[in-house]
This record gives C-alpha cells, structure tokens and sequence, in this order.
C-alpha cells in the first residue's frame, strides 16, 4: 500500500534529518574553528530558539494549507543552507545567523512530520496505532544521533569540518526521501482568514479556549526546556572531567542510544499510567538528575545526565503528541503541535542565556542547579492552576 510505503519513507526520513554529525562536538567547534567561547555557543542557541518563537507556528500554518511533503522539502533545503552559513563561519555574527536559519528549517520541519504521521495512519483507520509508531520514530531519531555522534567525534578530530559535510550529504538523501512520499488524505483548513489572524486565532485555541490542551503544550515545554539544557549541559560536563573530545559522541551516543529504547518501549506503559502522571513522574527525574549530578562531577554525574536528557524526552514526547493529535482536528493538527515547539523556543530563550551566564560566574555544576530550581519554581506554579482548575470545575 501506498500509506505503508509513506510510513517506512517518513522513518528513513527521520533517520536522514537527524544524523547530526557535529552535535557531540559543537562546543569545541564552536571555540576551535570559529574562535568563540562556551557563552557564545548559548547565544547562539538563543538565537536558534528565536527563530523557532518567530516561525514555528506560522510554518506549522504553511503546513495545515500546504502539503505536508512540500513543508518537509522546503524545511531540509532551509537547513542545509543554515549548515553551510556555519561551515563558512569565522565571526560571531555568521555562527548568529547560521544556528538562526537552522531553527528556521527546523521550524517547518517540527510538527510536520508527525503530523504526516498521524494523517497517513488517519487516512487508513489505523490512528490507535500512532502512539507505538510515534514512539518508534522517535526511537529512529535518537538511534541516528547516537550513531552520528560516534562517527561526528573521529570526524572531527581528523578535520574540523568533516561532521558538517557529512551531515549535508544525509540531508541531500532526507531530500530525495521525502520527494518519494504520497501526501494522505486529510481536512485541509480553508483560507478564510487572513493568515495571521488565523494563525492567532489557533494559538488561542490550544492555549486559552482548551484548557486541556494548554495545560499539557506548557507542561510539557516547561519539561522539555529543561531537557535539553541537560543535554547541552553534558559537553561542558565532559569537558570538566577532562574527557578526550574523541570520547564525547561516544559518551553522547550512549546517551541517545538509552533514549531510543525508552522511547522504543515506552508504550508499554500506555494504559497503565496516565499522560499527566507520566509527565510528573518525569519531571521529578529531570528535577533529580541535575541535583544530583550538580552536587559532584564525576562517573556518576555522566550516567545521570544521560537518563535526565536524551532518556525522559524520549519516553516523554510520543505521549505528548499522542494527546495533542487526539485532541485537536487534522486541519489545525501541524499549527497546535508547532505552538508546542513554539513554547519550548519560547521558554528556551532566556534559560539559555541565564543558564550561560550561570555557567560563566560559577561553572556547571551551579547551571545544573539552576536548572533544578527552574523545575521547582515552574512545577510549583503549575500545579497551583492545575488544582484551581480542578475546583472551578467542581472535580
């Protein structure tokens, strides 16, 4: 069939757009090639979440009139050129501009693909099936960095440039790939309203008009914020402990491998423990592993950051989308998974710049309590709205 087809193509998709060879080592990338500091790396990330706050939802709207394969093309070329503007970096400005087109390309990229997924599995009657295909997507995505990350380490100790081109070539077949794909059968949004109008007016929709689907988009951003300053936080952490860079995708790989058996099997757990419970249970890890991987450097801080990051966000995500797309129509479904995005980006902005400046005056180990307190403060108050929801709604 030809949506079976779409479903193998959209897993070596993923695999294409996620083998990043210069993830384990863009710190020492950053300091070594360009010439600029750990705190401008944080920067530089900012600048990548800005651009995700500026154009994750409207591209999540090009995708809801557009076709989703379209979306997907569009977002890979954005990419390579922001991947190209990096590999001809030597100023600060350049290393600015080339993360901020990658979270561009990223934009139209995020909520796409899984909407596609959904929508293909719509088409057929199979959607009770997303939940363990998502999962496995995932999984496909964590298993591509985990091996980039082995290979982007010896890449780069021979040539600096290396994990960069070799990235684009996987982007080029991730290009071809998605060219193959059918688009599915779904409920396009007419054009009614004026594009930005409508675009506000679907915000509003997730995060004010449906409470429940507020709730679990900045639950789940305020946890996945902090997961992904946890994995930023294991290069400076490596580096502490004087680790060899060639050791870095190794250590890494390890890392994303562990995530992508979560997310591979975490649907097991489907029926068993609810959405809102999974979300807190994981919360409470994420809160556990920067204490205690802050209170001393050493081995066991480096298996904590590797369940606290790639792991939690892997079992994590293929239920937070799982609870979205069932909540919301086909026709706004890739809008409302982007504002998801768009919060993460959101949130990310100024912890990244704070957790930099932390990381600066009193090295990583205060950064990863800073994050721990992020969590408690941000936990603190969303359980506040969800009890007071819970009595204006007489529950």
């Amino acid at each position: 069939m030809r949506i079976e087809r779409n479903l193998k193509l959209l897993g070596l998709f993923t695999i294409c757009t996620n083998t990043l060879f210069l993830a384990p080592v863009i710190l020492p990338y950053y300091r070594e090639v360009i010439g600029l500091g750990y705190n401008d790396f944080f920067y530089g990330d900012a600048a990548y979440a800005a651009a995700i706050v500026l154009f994750d939802v409207p591209t999540g709207w090009i995708s809801d009139v557009w076709k989703r394969k379209h979306t997907l093309a569009l977002g890979i070329i954005v990419n390579m050129i922001g991947w190209c503007v990096l590999l001809f970096a030597h100023k600060f400005w350049q290393a600015i501009l080339g993360q901020a087109i990658i979270g561009i390309g990223f934009s139209l990229l995020s909520g796409t693909h899984t909407a596609l997924l959904y929508d293909s599995l719509l088409s057929i009657g199979r959607e009770n099936e997303y939940r363990k295909k998502e999962g496995k997507r995932m999984a496909l995505s964590l298993y591509a960095i985990a091996g980039a990350s082995i290979a982007g380490g010896f890449l780069y100790s021979i040539e600096g440039h290396l994990p960069i081109y070799a990235t684009l070539i996987t982007y080029c077949i991730g290009l071809i790939v998605v060219l193959l794909m059918d688009e599915p059968e779904r409920h396009k949004r007419v054009g009614k309203k004026h594009p930005v109008a409508d675009i506000i007016g679907t915000m509003k929709y997730a995060l004010h008009g449906h409470a429940e689907i507020g709730f679990i988009i900045i639950f789940a951003a305020v946890m996945f914020c902090s997961t992904k300053l946890i994995m930023i936080s294991q290069q400076p952490y490596y580096m502490a402990l004087d680790f060899p860079k060639a050791a870095f995708g190794i250590l890494i790989a390890v890392g994303f491998c562990l995530g992508g058996i979560s997310s591979h099997w975490a649907h097991l757990l489907d029926g068993k423990v609810s959405t809102f419970r999974a979300l807190t249970l994981a919360w409470g890890l994420a809160f556990l592993v920067c204490i205690g991987a802050g209170s001393h450097i050493g081995l066991s801080g480096v298996a904590l950051l590797m369940i606290g990051g790639s792991c939690i966000y892997g079992a994590t995500t293929p239920r937070v989308n799982e609870a979205i797309n069932r909540l919301v129509g086909s026709e706004r479904r890739a809008t409302i998974l982007s504002t998801q995005s768009f919060m993460i980006s959101l949130l990310s902005i100024p912890m990244n710049a704070l957790t930099g400046w932390i990381s600066g005056v009193g090295g990583i180990q205060m950064a990863l309590f800073g994050v721990a307190i992020w969590l408690c403060v941000a936990g603190a108050c969303l359980a506040a709205w969800k009890i007071r929801r819970m009595r204006t709604q007489g529950i």
